[in-house]
């Protein structure tokens, strides 16, 4: 197709035509296919940007290079179809590239003005309208659409359209997925949703869906509907009344499915009442925890000043005996089982806590009597006496109570604690397994015992606490072939101390392990000092402790402080406790064998020492108990009753030793008892390390018979 050239515009119309043709935005151009003038007006050249000067090639197409590219065949496939008369109108919009580059979308309409005698085009005239802007918003419209419909694909949003008049509703594919519906039938009756409402909200929503349109208000509300296959879901749906020119006012809404929001928020809700109970509550019992108790107490002392309330500190016996010997899985389970029985016992009465380890506090917000506490303590006592079985194994525990009181804001709960803790620690002192109500005068003997303590730390960081020692004899030679390593306390102001005076003490206290911990180590010094002296010294006898054999150190201090020329042996205490086998500390104790510690039972014969206990330990020698020899005096055939005691230990390959040995009628009578070493006063009093020196001096430098040997 050829492009003709272009001519000054032909004389169409009046004067007041072309007027108006040369002002307006509206371009006309005409085609004489006979000639090939092609005539334009000024706004076709101000449309494309050209000057009114400019001017077209004639004979060919190029005028369609400025024709965008996916645009140009159809726009030349139209216009040559005109041209052979194949069409007398055609419409067409396409894009044109302005002289300053961008593209103008054009609308172009053409009709053929005249034919010839063969019907073919004469003239044809047209015109362009430039609808940049419209296609603009055409195209902002389409990608808004776009973004619409996929924002409401992905929320899932069905949208419903509720016409007043015709009282017809009509939902799309989603509103009939989200209620279940399978019919597809997406014109339905306006009143037919509520038949889905889930009973406890269908009254509600009906009222708010009524009143909305009752006073043409906005529709905004969450409810639950139950689908034809039973599930209920919950729905959150907003509508709002639209009206424009042409239509009465409809009602347009969304329906959302929020279920799996309200499942999250009721998980979130559970998580959030699970956490809060779990911080307020002990993991392993499901006690209140420190926590709930102060805030218990603290709201407690804002309501009255009155109100009297009372504590009762409860803090188990033996309960580390437990953990020790059978493990922390036993300890749990009696610590449940203890949890189950106070829960009995106090009911609804009072708050039962668990504040530590071993430990429970029970709050009392409207504190009884104090004989009805004492009532309740004694219960519980009684209870927590039976014992517990683990594996076959009985655990059995006591515990020792503390009760004190307040009244409102008059007692700070830290002070009524304080003397709930007075109140327990005289329990314990005063035999544990029983309770004790708090007093001054239980503060007066707390005090007491407070400073008692606070003086023996003070001893054992002054080194107060010394070593005397007893020498052991051989039976037939009388010659020094050991001693027992005796512990004092040499205090500044009361002079030298016994044991009986602070051992008990230091065992009630928890630091009877640091104490033989001294006696250790100032053994050793006294060794190593006899050893770079020249002088030959006999094994020497510590007494080693429940607590101190549990400390999971004692090894690594041994091994670290033992040299080859070191002759110790441990006599172990209260061993009633590996009357039942007892791993962890039968291993710690073949360990301190392997160091070359000797390992002796202290006060074999008694209940403190059994024969179970014998067998479980193995000790290298044991000690006969001076309560089951000072009776021989008196009772002669006591005499018989050590024979066996000897000939039971001597079964076990352990070497003996007799103590207790107070007069020489002792003396006399065990000359019959087959043991391999005598201790007494009877023999040799406890002796300061320099007078102990002197005695093995006197020995006239024979070498001293190791009970060894």
């Amino acid at each position: 197709m050829s492009h003709p050239a272009t001519t000054a515009l032909a004389e169409i119309s009046p004067d007041q035509l072309r007027l108006f043709l040369e002002h307006t935005d509206l371009a006309i151009w005409e085609y004489d296919t006979t000639t090939g003038a092609f005539s334009v007006s000024d706004a076709w050249r101000r449309m494309r940007g050209l000057k009114l000067t400019d001017t077209f090639n004639k004979n060919d197409e190029s005028w369609l290079d400025e024709v965008h590219p996916d645009d140009r065949d159809s726009l030349r496939n139209l216009f040559n179809a005109q041209t052979r008369g194949e069409q007398e109108d055609i419409r067409i919009q396409y894009r044109r590239r302005h002289t300053s580059g961008h593209w103008v979308w054009i609308l172009c309409q053409a009709r053929v003005m005249q034919v010839d005698s063969s019907n073919m085009p004469l003239r044809i005239m047209g015109s362009d309208t430039d609808i940049t802007v419209v296609k603009q918003t055409e195209t902002d419209l389409m990608q808004l659409n776009s973004k619409l419909q996929l924002a409401i694909e992905a929320s899932g949003m069905g949208i419903w359209e509720f016409n007043p008049v015709t009282r017809k509703v009509h939902w799309d594919d989603r509103m009939l997925q989200i209620y279940g519906v399978t019919d597809g039938k997406n014109d339905r009756s306006g009143d037919s949703w509520e038949t889905y409402l889930h009973p406890d909200d269908l009254d509600e929503t009906i009222a708010y869906a009524e009143n909305c349109h009752r006073n043409n208000l906005d529709f905004a509300k969450d409810y639950r509907i139950v689908r034809p296959d039973g599930a209920i879901q919950h729905v959150r749906s907003l509508a709002r009344y639209v009206k424009n020119a042409t239509a009465d006012a409809k009602l347009i809404g969304v329906n959302i499915d929020v279920t799996d929001d309200y499942l999250r928020t009721a998980e979130l809700e559970q998580a959030r009442r699970q956490l809060e109970f779990d911080s307020r509550h002990d993991a392993l019992t499901g006690l209140a925890n420190r926590r709930m108790l102060d805030e218990t107490i603290a709201a407690l002392r804002e309501t009255s000043d009155t109100t009297v309330y009372a504590v009762m500190h409860l803090d188990l016996d033996h309960f580390k005996k437990v953990n020790d010997t059978l493990g922390h899985a036993a300890g749990d389970l009696v610590l449940k089982t203890l949890t189950k029985r106070l829960s009995q016992i106090i009911g609804d009465r009072g708050l039962a806590c668990r504040v530590g380890g071993d430990e429970f506090v029970v709050l009392f917000c409207d504190a009884p009597d104090t004989e009805t506490l004492q009532k309740l303590s004694t219960e519980i006592i009684t209870s927590f006496k039976k014992p517990i079985r683990y594996e076959g194994h009985s655990c059995a525990v006591g515990v020792s109570i503390g009760i004190a009181t307040g009244r409102g804001s008059q007692n700070t709960p830290q002070e009524v604690f304080r003397n709930a803790d007075v109140a327990l620690y005289a329990a314990k002192d005063g035999g544990r397994s029983c309770v004790e109500v708090y007093s001054p005068s239980i503060r007066r003997n707390a005090r007491v015992i407070a400073d008692t303590r606070q003086r023996l730390l003070d001893a054992l960081a002054r080194n107060e606490i010394i070593c005397h020692y007893q020498p052991q004899f051989d039976p037939k030679t009388h010659s020094v072939i050991g001693a027992e390593a005796l512990v004092r306390w040499e205090c500044p102001e009361q002079g030298m101390i016994v044991p009986e005076e602070f051992v008990p003490l230091a065992v009630e206290t928890g630091m009877i392990a640091s104490i033989d911990a001294a006696v250790f180590h100032q053994v050793i010094a006294q060794q190593s000092a006899w050893h770079d002296a020249g002088v030959a010294f006999p094994p020497i006898a510590l007494n080693i402790s429940e607590d101190r054999l549990s400390d999971p150190n004692l090894l690594s201090e041994v091994r670290s402080c033992l040299r080859p020329f070191h002759l110790l042996s441990f006599e172990l205490l209260e061993t009633a406790f590996l009357d039942e086998t007892e791993g962890s500390k039968l291993a710690q104790i073949e360990s301190l064998r392997d160091l070359g510690i000797k390992i002796a039972l202290d006060d074999f014969g008694s209940g403190h020492a059994s024969i179970v206990a014998l067998q479980n330990v193995r000790p290298d020698h044991v000690k006969i108990d001076r309560r089951l020899v000072q009776p021989i005096n008196a009772h002669p055939n006591q005499l018989l009753l050590l024979q066996s005691i000897a000939a039971i230990a001597r079964l076990s390959g352990c070497r003996i030793v007799m103590e207790g040995l107070e007069t020489h009628v002792h003396l006399a009578a065990i000359s019959n008892v087959d043991c391999d070493a005598l201790q007494g006063h009877a023999l040799g009093q406890p002796l300061p390390a320099e007078d102990f020196t002197a005695l093995l001096l006197e020995q006239k430098g024979r070498r001293v018979v190791s009970s060894s040997e």
